[in-house]
């Protein structure tokens, strides 16, 4: 992830500095964007680089930065994810959240005000917590889905080079043809200029959805979402852990009663539709339909596209599967 950290730092935001070495930032670093599917035997998911909401919420930040140069937006970018616990959107899962994914965010204010670090930076800036603790109120940070933010172009650019679906270069590709745009309503966007860059993007980014989608990612995060939920009933992990790192978490798991249904779950390595499966569970299908100036959106000018967009929404995910296990 280094060379996309690179590209960031072109246009870096220096002033947020003193955030970064805070608990509740330094915390990030523990937390990956895998999630904890890195734990398992899959051929990808285990091979995959770390990629941590850490990286991630600074690679926001930075993206919130080169398009705006505002401070408060893009502290808001850099918080938003400080409320993620362990494995990520698992947490979801074990919530029964997993088709809106937003049970994730709803402490962030308070976790902000619990950070002496944080409040003591943001007195000396002359920023309010009010100000930087829902980035959802910027739209060049975070806007309704299938549209474009710093948010999802960060985890997408992230995700296409960890994926290895594009390198560096078409990467910059992207980047580099990107503004802020105005939209018919008077609302502003991350817009490309180009309709083929940007229609290369959507299908990229089409192409992760898919993967957040998979079956193997959707068995796996219920399958560590029932090792979690268990693990909360029994007392081996309380509330207060899931804000730990995730090693400290697998530490906890691995030495408890739960060790033999934890290392079951890192031999998982593929997953098969099957009619005596254990489970069945569906999707929030994730793409992103990028904005073209003086075009349009990229569903109303490329057809394979937009037919390529309705087929992945039409997905059924309803029946089950097994998982498939290497040997002990």
């Amino acid at each position: 992830m280094n060379e996309l950290q690179s590209l960031y730092k072109k246009d870096y935001p220096v002033f947020i500095e003193p955030y970064l070495y805070s608990k509740s930032m330094q915390r990030l670093k523990g937390v990956d964007m895998n999630c904890g599917l890195q734990f398992t035997s899959h051929s990808g998911f285990s091979s995959y680089g770390s990629y941590s909401r850490y990286d991630h919420s600074v690679g926001v930040a930075c993206i919130i930065w080169h398009f705006t140069h505002d401070k408060k937006q893009t502290l808001a970018g850099l918080f938003h994810d400080i409320s993620t616990r362990v494995f990520s959107h698992v947490i979801d899962f074990v919530k029964n959240d997993y088709l809106v994914q937003e049970s994730t965010e709803d402490e962030t204010r308070q976790i902000l005000l619990q950070d002496v670090g944080i409040m003591n930076q943001l007195l000396r800036d002359g920023i309010s917590v009010d100000e930087v603790s829902d980035y959802h109120v910027y739209p060049i940070a975070d806007n309704d889905s299938p549209r474009l933010s710093s948010d999802r172009l960060e985890y997408t650019l992230g995700n296409l080079l960890n994926y290895r679906k594009r390198k560096i270069k078409e990467i910059e590709k992207y980047y580099n043809d990107l503004v802020v745009g105005v939209l018919e309503d008077g609302s502003k966007e991350i817009m490309f200029q180009n309709p083929e860059i940007a229609e290369e993007f959507a299908f990229g980014a089409l192409s992760c959805g898919m993967i957040y989608s998979c079956d193997f990612d959707r068995y796996g995060m219920e399958k560590l979402a029932e090792i979690l939920r268990k693990a909360l009933k029994d007392n081996i992990l309380e509330e207060s852990d899931l804000y730990l790192s995730e090693i400290e978490v697998v530490n906890k798991i691995s030495h408890s009663d739960l060790r033999n249904t934890w290392d079951e779950y890192t031999r998982l390595y593929d997953v098969v539709k099957d009619t005596s499966g254990d489970i069945m569970v569906n999707a929030k299908k994730r793409y992103i339909d990028p904005y073209v100036c003086k075009h349009g959106r990229v569903t109303t000018s490329s057809t394979a596209f937009k037919n390529a967009v309705n087929e992945f929404k039409n997905t059924d995910y309803h029946y089950l599967m097994k998982g498939i296990y290497r040997n002990g």
